[in-house]
């Protein structure tokens, strides 16, 4: 089965509930505090019944955080719990939803605050995307209260200044923004049945539309079952009995000859060079894109495993073990801190 939405087991060290009255007000790092070390994974992991733990990972195995936040409380008698993932990257912070309304940031400088709040209730959910320069938020509004249940999509001021537009959701469809492609808006597609599954980061195997967000205009589409983050070469895809494949955004795809029926998970490099892949012959493998060659990164059952960078890859090979930030140019490795599942990359934008 793919890894599910939130992967258990502690985090090292023990993580700080998020707090923080706004962007002006979040804790500042300390005096001669170094620049961030780069980009970084974002590792999100389930810590109780009620919480989840978020984090960052650096390619020379620092951290940042991780910090706590409340679960949805969505209504079980509203139907199964949602996939909608809780978090946001941006070109400099990871966002991530407490409880049901209120969104909190992380930097890689471990400061953290409250961004803004997004509706949510017993009966209805909010998934949000953050823009890469902090300065706008999507949100998807799903009220289960209904039947069908509705969405309402629109974008915002992330400050809250005005601005609020409306897009258009078409009667019945089930749409979320994750992510944004050069000004223009990335939504997971989904329908009923990806409440109960989640099949990628973001809980869709539907695929991605690219809209307008200032019109809703249908621009382009990535349609596949995704793996993997989605980046700005766009993502890996599992099709069944075909090659294991990678797609961008203008639908182009690329794919990886022969029989490898035992793929259950992949994720593509930020910069679409390269692929990960597991778990044939339980080896977490290499897919080299140009090239077309494939190497073996290690052995591996069924690994949490996401991309820092263009050539570091953040490797768990199992349940409570310590990850490890393996440079895949070289075949060296450094112990990192932090454990969970690799759902986004800072900076984060497509």
């Amino acid at each position: 089965m793919l890894l599910a939405a939130a992967a258990c087991g502690p985090f090292g060290g023990a993580p700080a509930r998020g707090s923080g009255a706004g962007a002006v007000g979040a804790r500042a790092a300390p005096a001669g505090t170094p620049p961030p070390p780069g980009p970084a994974a974002v590792l999100e992991q389930l810590a109780s019944p009620t919480t989840y733990t978020i984090g960052l990972v650096f390619a020379d195995g620092r951290s940042a955080g991780p910090v706590t936040a409340g679960l949805r409380t969505v209504s079980s008698t509203a139907g199964a719990a949602a996939a909608m993932p809780v978090f946001s990257a941006s070109d400099s912070r990871v966002y991530y939803l407490d409880g049901d309304n209120e969104v909190r940031f992380l930097d890689r400088y471990g400061a953290r605050g409250s961004a803004t709040r997004v509706p949510g209730g017993s009966h209805s959910q909010s998934a949000f995307a953050v823009s890469p320069d902090d300065r706008r938020i999507a949100v998807a509004v799903v009220d289960d209260s209904a039947t069908p249940s509705t969405t309402r999509l629109y974008v915002d001021d992330l400050a809250g200044s005005g601005g609020q537009v409306d897009l258009p959701v078409a009667a019945g469809a089930r749409v979320w923004p994750v992510g944004w492609h050069g000004g223009e808006l990335v939504l997971a597609m989904g329908s009923a049945p990806t409440q109960s599954l989640a099949g990628n980061p973001y809980g869709t195997f539907g695929g991605y539309e690219l809209v307008d967000a200032t019109t809703g205009s249908r621009l382009g589409t990535l349609a596949c079952d995704p793996a993997g983050v989605l980046t700005p070469a766009g993502t890996a895809c599992l099709v069944g009995g075909t090659p294991l494949t990678v797609q961008d955004f203008a639908g182009r795809t690329r794919s990886l000859l022969g029989a490898l029926h035992s793929v259950v998970t992949a994720a593509e490099s930020p910069d679409g060079a390269r692929v990960a892949f597991c778990c044939v012959s339980g080896q977490l493998q290499l897919w080299d894109v140009a090239e077309g060659s494939v190497t073996a990164l290690g052995s591996a059952g069924s690994p949490d495993y996401g991309w820092i960078d263009a050539t570091h890859l953040l490797v768990s090979d199992a349940p409570g073990q310590r990850p490890r930030a393996v440079d895949v140019t070289t075949g060296a490795s450094l112990p990192a801190a932090g454990q969970g599942r690799v759902v986004g990359m800072v900076p984060g934008g497509l």
